[in-house]
């Protein structure tokens, strides 16, 4: 790789550092105990609970660098304390270099590029492990994870860990871990011991390089610099972390639908500020949010509270609601559960994703006979319903639960939790063309995204992601 300048080769260095998991800055002013010194690069990362600090000097010569700038560096990291000093040369070190650094606390690179390749796969990846095939190959977490809900974010995919209360990001071409990230802990005294216990992840969006995370049984929404992987920031939420998150296209705004309290937040990416709006008259708790990618629409499964021609039901009366972020108000609402015997069922609308070659959005329904409600994206106005037969693993159940879905091609990709099932529905015809049994565990699969070819799932119960190849589906029409 070529540098322009010296500068450009601190700032690289920087990037492959904050990519390595360190919070990495340039030009910094270090105080010592006898002396400030001023340091290229110096990234500070946490291990096992303690902080460790790197100091590292660049030197983009054209001749190799000599001992004496080995022995300079030695003696600054000597002064600040810091746990190792790093010295990067393109051009290479003369011999007395490597025998000044030999034994001691200093690495020598001569190779940014190679460095950054062979640190990556060398001391951040945790390989998951090959557990089995059912539906496709069964990839295990290390035990007490249960990867839950998923994000695909570039090559990468993000899960959240119920059970490890942590994110952990995952390359899907090695098949590995490349970072886990922990999130906030607590102490709690049961039976006169003091225990720690931490906050489970819920909702995950990324926004303007920073990952969004609803953390469960707090009073916070985490940020996370994708960058460095640090926390920087705990956004205050009323009723706190329990509920859905979503995004708009351009990155400015993060929306969080509360479950908890009768409210969605709007969330300015920039300063973190808060716009709180109420649910519509009645509205209680909500299971899923999407916004509109290019008109200024939000839609909110809102559990409980609805209407059905103008009359309120015992029991949930779940519906959809369409809010209009321009003209700041509600313009729609699409009746979600159904009657039966004079009183609405517990149906809850738990996933919303919008299709855009058909201007539409599905809305997956849990407890529902329904299935997935399908819905034009303008009007609000119910287009059909795509059914599902239970079959025995569904048992005791009469539904199969829809928990997530994903667009992939000309697929609507669908899990079916109590079915224990990844079905692919056509996206022109809305008939299931394929489908994989994916085992029988509690809880069944929770969530899907797409990634080259392949359909990703979780599986809680199986502490493990399941890569099914979208060709193994088939293409002949299911009876569902």
């Amino acid at each position: 790789m070529t540098y322009v300048d010296w500068k450009h080769y601190q700032q690289a260095t920087a990037e492959v550092f904050r990519r390595l998991g360190c919070n990495a800055q340039v030009d910094y002013q270090a105080k010592g105990a006898r002396a400030k010194h001023d340091v290229d690069v110096y990234a500070t990362f946490p291990r096992s609970g303690i902080s460790c600090t790197w100091v590292i000097e660049c030197k983009l010569w054209k001749h190799r660098v000599p001992k004496e700038k080995v022995m300079a560096l030695r003696g600054i990291v000597e002064d600040l304390g810091a746990d190792r000093g790093i010295l990067i040369s393109e051009a290479g070190f003369q011999p007395g270099a490597h025998d000044a650094a030999r034994g001691t606390n200093i690495t020598l690179i001569t190779s940014l590029e190679d460095f950054e390749r062979t640190a990556l796969a060398a001391t951040t990846e945790v390989p998951l492990q090959l557990s089995g095939h059912d539906g496709g190959d069964v990839y295990a977490f290390p035990p007490g994870t249960q990867p839950s809900d998923l994000l695909r974010h570039g090559d990468f995919i993000i899960t959240a860990n119920w059970a490890g209360c942590s994110i952990s990001i995952i390359n899907p071409s090695t098949k590995s871990i490349v970072r886990t990230i922990d999130l906030d802990k607590y102490d709690l005294v049961s039976n006169g011991k003091r225990e720690i216990h931490g906050h489970p992840p819920g909702s995950l969006v990324v926004a303007d390089g920073r990952l969004f995370v609803g953390q469960v049984f707090s009073d916070v929404i985490i940020v996370i610099d994708m960058a460095t992987h640090a926390i920087i920031r705990r956004i205050p939420i009323p009723g706190g972390g329990e509920g859905q998150l979503s995004v708009s296209k351009d990155e400015t705004e993060v929306y969080f639908a509360s479950n908890l309290l009768s409210q969605f937040h709007i969330i300015d990416t920039a300063t973190y500020a808060l716009e709180t709006v109420a649910y519509p008259g009645g509205g209680r708790g909500c299971l899923s949010i999407l916004r509109h990618p290019s008109n200024r629409l939000l839609y909110l499964g809102v559990t409980r509270g609805g209407h059905i021609d103008g009359k309120g039901y015992p029991h949930a009366n779940s519906y959809l609601a369409i809010y209009d972020l321009a003209r700041r108000e509600y313009v729609a609402e699409v009746q979600l559960a159904e009657l039966v015997n004079g009183q609405a069922d517990d149906a809850m609308p738990v996933c919303i994703t919008y299709d855009d070659l058909h201007e539409r959005v599905y809305v997956g329904m849990m407890q529902s006979n329904r299935g997935i409600c399908v819905i034009d994206a303008r009007s609000g106005k119910a287009l059909q319903d795509i059914q599902f037969k239970p079959h025995e693993w569904s048992k005791p159940y009469q539904w199969v639960d829809p928990l997530s879905q994903c667009i992939t091609d000309n697929l609507l990709l669908t899990v079916n939790r109590n079915n224990r099932e990844l079905v692919a529905i056509d996206r022109d015809s809305l008939t299931a063309v394929g489908s994989a049994l994916l085992g029988d565990a509690p809880n069944g699969p929770r969530s899907v995204v797409a990634w080259e070819g392949h359909a990703v799932v979780s599986y809680p119960g199986r502490n493990a992601l399941i890569f099914v190849p979208l060709e193994s589906l088939g293409s002949t029409p299911l009876k569902h």
